[in-house]
């Protein structure tokens, strides 16, 4: 397998230098593209770089290029010129077909690609890393391309890469591009979404619909039971309990958030009590990022919804499944400093947590 990689890297060193690289356009680009076809929470964990692209090139025309189901995440960033759709079928769940022929194929033929190459980009960031990411850039004649060396190839393809660190925070990663592009100013590893007054005020609105019950001290708690895939998610029945817990201390409001798939497990969960309200697929992203900016804590998976308390500094509890060997590499990888808690197996931890050491854990973070 390793010389079948080392042919790969060597062809696509070759192909290198069918795209000439123009070393004066990394000081002054007109404009720069960073793909992103990857998942929500992929996408949000490194928007801090387009603040860091738009500090250090404040005139150049920055897109961002990214799947449909990701568009909702960068509307009103300030520091996005553009959002391009990238429906590209490598490295994400929301395209079904992912085979090499459908990645060379979209590369090759798809109007989105055509559309690329049209744009005449200075600079190209595939801030995941893959040989078809690197494909695509040169397809699209893009001179001065930058991606990772370590994780899914295609580094030969470019003028500078970042090393693939696992356990380097992702969002921390990403901002090396920006450092290798001269950038010395960066802002907080921290994810960022930007909402109009209206959205938030319509998030604070859904707390204030009382449950029967609830008083105006009430904690407000958000539950996402969902994720990526079912062996990374802490049990549903876990969840269950802990609703039930949560529920029977009483002056709690409860609502359980995620997407259409989540609808069931939601349902069950709201079972718990009338202080539990169910809103899984009922929500758009946005109005699911207001929800979370109001409220007191989130308890949920290693999913999107941690990223999204991240952003508006909400405490959150995280809660990892069975296949996560450690709790603390995780953290490192994918976590945040101060209001992001993460639990999981550990050296001394070999079992996930329990619904009673969570109730404890968020007893104590709510002061309750």
């Amino acid at each position: 397998m390793k010389w079948k990689r080392k042919t790969v890297d060597a062809v696509f060193g070759l192909a290198n230098k069918v795209v000439p690289a123009h070393q004066e356009i990394q000081n002054s680009p007109k404009s720069i593209f960073i793909l992103r076809n990857n998942d929500l929470g992929d996408l949000l964990v490194i928007t801090p770089l387009f603040e860091a692209l738009r500090r250090r090139f404040p005139d150049a025309h920055i897109v961002a290029g990214v799947g449909n189901w990701n568009i909702e995440i960068l509307k009103l960033n300030p520091h996005i010129s553009e959002i391009l759709p990238v429906n590209a079928p490598w490295h994400n769940k929301f395209i079904a077909n992912q085979s090499w022929w459908d990645a060379i194929n979209y590369i090759a033929v798809s109007s989105e690609s055509r559309e690329l190459a049209k744009r005449r980009f200075d600079i190209g960031i595939d801030v995941l890393g893959s040989y078809f990411g690197s494909i695509l850039m040169m397809r699209a004649g893009i001179p001065y391309r930058l991606g990772v060396r370590g994780y899914a190839g295609g580094h030969t393809a470019v003028q500078q890469y970042v090393e693939y660190n696992e356990y380097e925070q992702v969002g921390r990663s990403a901002l090396r591009f920006a450092e290798l592009l001269g950038a010395a100013e960066l802002p907080e590893c921290r994810p960022q979404i930007f909402l109009s007054q209206i959205e938030l005020e319509a998030g604070e609105h859904r707390w204030s619909r009382k449950a029967e019950g609830v008083d105006q001290q009430a904690k407000r708690i958000v539950i996402g039971p969902g994720g990526g895939f079912v062996e990374k998610c802490w049990p549903l029945e876990n969840y269950a309990a802990l609703v039930k817990m949560l529920t029977e201390i009483g002056n709690q409001e409860v609502i359980i958030v995620g997407g259409k798939q989540d609808r069931e497990a939601g349902r069950q969960l709201a079972l718990a009590s009338s202080l539990v309200r169910n809103l899984a697929g009922e929500l758009t992203l946005r109005e699911t990022f207001a929800l979370v900016a109001a409220a007191d804590l989130v308890a949920c998976n290693s999913s999107m919804l941690m990223h999204v308390a991240a952003a508006f500094s909400t405490p959150t509890v995280v809660l990892l499944g069975d296949c996560f060997p450690s709790a603390k590499q995780h953290a490192a990888q994918w976590g945040y400093d101060g209001n992001c808690h993460i639990f999981g197996k550990e050296s001394a931890q070999k079992e996930i947590y329990t619904p009673t050491e969570v109730m404890k854990i968020i007893c104590k973070l709510l002061k309750i």
